[in-house]
């Protein structure tokens, strides 16, 4: 079990639903993933339907201005289109859970909008959730880059694959409007996770004052029940995670944020990391997240991990 063990993200991280359907919790990314099968829906009962929500630059440009909201849900119907969904659902669960719901919903805004003005501009026709569960898998990957995912491979390796896939195959087809909205689609989404507090193993990426960056971080939200959750401690009633300790996801790959494993201690080391911990986070409450220096981010990642690692 261990490495392959499968672990929900929306558990892991917390995150508040818009909604509860019975015993489900509509989050942003279960309501996204909800509105591309039901468009999958609609492309079998009518294509014409299905059309007027596919992004066709000369009906854009004659005033169906809507098709630049519309296209990332207006999805084929085949295999890949589940599996992409799938992908979408899981690594949009993790990134929810480390901006915060409402900023998650600016960064999708903005992966669709932006990236569907500039293929109206450069008329390529754009459709289906692929895009967009591009941009949030390679956010994912640049938070994350040294966590192995099956065989031990590490998360930049595999996106760099992805990603040299994407381009080749533009290449080969001479499809250079289709280059230019990839790296816009790309490029958006880096922006936007910077700017959101995201990416900081990646400074060279500016920070922008962008609509919903100047909200509160989820990750700087700590608090006394924060600290408990951290360590591994069970909530209390239906309480949720308000934060996210910025290590590895448990999911179907290792949990080791810099690519080794962390020696284990003694067990009455553990008073002393609590300690610590406890000191990190008070310090995170009076000065945010920004206020620690790179060492002790690390050092706040390590000691959380570590603590639940114990239980």
């Amino acid at each position: 079990m261990g490495r392959y063990s499968f672990s929900s993200p929306a558990d892991r991280y917390g995150v508040r639903p818009w909604f509860r359907v019975g015993e489900l919790d509509v989050t942003t990314p279960v309501l996204v993933v909800a509105l591309s099968v039901m468009s999958m829906l609609l492309r079998a009962i009518s294509r014409e339907a299905w059309l007027r929500l596919v992004l066709i630059p000369d009906d854009v440009r004659s005033g169906q201005v809507w098709r630049i909201v519309t296209w990332p849900f207006a999805n084929d119907v085949d295999i890949w289109t589940v599996i992409t969904l799938a992908v979408f659902w899981y690594f949009g669960t993790q990134i929810e859970g480390l901006m915060g719901r409402s900023r998650f919903v600016w960064f999708l805004g903005l992966l669709t909008v932006i990236p569907g003005i500039v293929a109206t501009v450069v008329d390529v026709p754009a459709f289906g959730i692929r895009p967009v569960e591009f941009g949030v898998f390679l956010v994912f990957i640049a938070e994350y880059p040294y966590i192995r995912f099956f065989f031990g491979i590490p998360a930049w390796v595999l996106g760099a694959v992805f990603f040299g896939i994407e381009v080749l195959q533009l290449v080969g087809d001479r499809n250079s409007e289709g280059l230019i909205f990839l790296f816009v689609t790309l490029a958006v989404a880096a922006l936007t996770a910077r700017s959101f507090g995201l990416l900081d193993n990646v400074s060279w990426i500016p920070r922008l004052p962008i609509p919903g960056s100047g909200m509160k971080k989820l990750r700087s939200g700590w608090s006394t029940r924060g600290a408990s959750q951290v360590r591994g401690d069970r909530p209390s009633g239906r309480s949720r995670r308000s934060s996210a300790s910025g290590d590895v996801v448990k999911g179907p790959w290792s949990d080791r944020r810099l690519g080794g494993s962390l020696p284990t201690p003694p067990p009455d080391a553990d008073a002393g990391d609590e300690a610590e911990l406890d000191a990190l986070l008070d310090k995170i409450n009076a000065t945010g997240i920004d206020g620690l220096s790179g060492a002790e981010k690390r050092r706040l990642n390590e000691l959380s991990k570590r603590l639940r690692d114990r239980r």
